[in-house]
């Protein structure tokens, strides 16, 4: 529970986001560095969504300081503000950040059914001049190969390594190969909080059933800054129960039976909730298989597909009302359906159409 200095620093921090002129410099005091992060929604929002999302990002990055968030005005793209007070080196607030961000992209996806891009800025020590940190800001996978401290060659052989060890259910073998990788190192405590997010990275591309919050229910990280090699190996441990009482990788056939049923007839109410739960499947999991097999998002692919018919629809003469294209599509708020048009095509759906009668 966030201590009342904590609820003072996240209400400063908030008055500071949303430009009040009467807003006080947040209190640095604890303060190691600021860092923003920008979260992008796929598709337009809904309120609840919003209202759900900013209720989320407390309990999301608590592990890695004191937040404060606020959507831009178009309601698509949420701003955090994160004061990074609770892990002093960057080495370690690093990885953390990362599982902080993965956590709020689960919690956007499986639980709001709402996809988006996360970016990351570069830390800094003047939360007044917050403003002038808002670009450039880097997507969150190459954020993470920025400031990983793990080189790139060397983390992509480690994860092939795990990869193979996983996809073999030799689980067993993680932390004797992870343990002979670190005899070698002299800077455990980086290379060890670097190994965090290539392990979850490997368990995912086999079992993409497991969730952050399982994964990580062994790792303590306030224990790896004092004993980084013993705290990893003890983590890796405690995952191989975990893994082994997982079923062998699910085939991707039933996700091409979803794109063929979408692409068939995209009025239909799909969500992945419902979908996930017809093929036996965690919302999770469905969301990293469908990736996988598509290299989208879900709601991605849903919307590009029912944008596509529209354009279809408002294009070839056929002269249908707003109403019977939005139902068409699968959306039956015709409000709702020009806001997703207009995001995604630039023009609203009156306009669209004028283009081809113009023709």
């Amino acid at each position: 529970m966030a201590t009342e200095r904590e609820l003072a620093l996240s209400r400063s921090m908030a008055a500071l986001l949303a430009g009040d002129p009467g807003a006080e410099k947040p209190e640095d005091a604890g303060v190691h560095a600021w860092q923003l992060i920008r979260w992008e929604a796929d598709v337009p929002l809904t309120d609840d969504q919003r209202e759900a999302l900013l209720e989320g990002v407390d309990a999301t990055m608590s592990a890695a300081g004191t937040a404060a968030a606020l959507f831009a005005a178009d309601g698509d793209v949420m701003t955090i503000m994160l004061a990074l007070n609770r892990f002093p080196a960057k080495i370690h607030r690093d990885t953390v950040l990362w599982l902080c961000a993965h956590s709020l992209m689960d919690h956007a996806s499986v639980n709001l059914e709402q996809d988006g891009t996360m970016f990351i800025g570069e830390e800094f020590t003047d939360a007044a001049e917050w403003l002038s940190h808002l670009a450039p800001m880097r997507e969150i996978s190459e954020w993470w190969r920025r400031v990983s401290p793990i080189d790139g060659s060397k983390a992509h052989a480690h994860r092939n390594q795990l990869q193979t060890s996983i996809k073999r259910r030799q689980y067993g073998t993680l932390g004797g190969y992870v343990s002979r990788v670190l005899r070698t190192e002299t800077e455990l405590a980086k290379v060890c909080f670097g190994f965090v997010p290539l392990v979850i990275e490997a368990v995912w591309s086999q079992h993409g059933e497991l969730s952050l919050q399982t994964l990580t229910q062994g790792l303590s990280l306030n224990e790896m800054t004092r004993h980084p090699r013993e705290a990893l190996l003890s983590w890796l441990n405690a995952l191989t129960p975990i893994l082994r009482a997982c079923p062998p990788s699910v085939n991707a056939a039933p996700i091409d039976r979803v794109i063929e049923s979408i692409r068939a007839d995209c009025s239909l109410p799909y969500s992945q909730a419902n979908l996930s739960k017809s093929l036996g499947l965690t919302p999770a999991y469905f969301c990293r298989l469908f990736h996988e097999k598509t290299g989208q998002h879900f709601s991605t692919f849903l919307t590009r597909t029912r944008m596509e018919k529209a354009q279809y629809l408002l294009s070839d003469g056929q002269n249908l009302s707003l109403a019977e294209v939005s139902s068409a599509c699968g959306y039956p708020n015709k409000s709702y359906f020009c806001q997703v048009f207009k995001k995604y095509t630039g023009m609203t759906p009156g306009e669209f159409e004028n283009t081809y009668k113009d023709v």
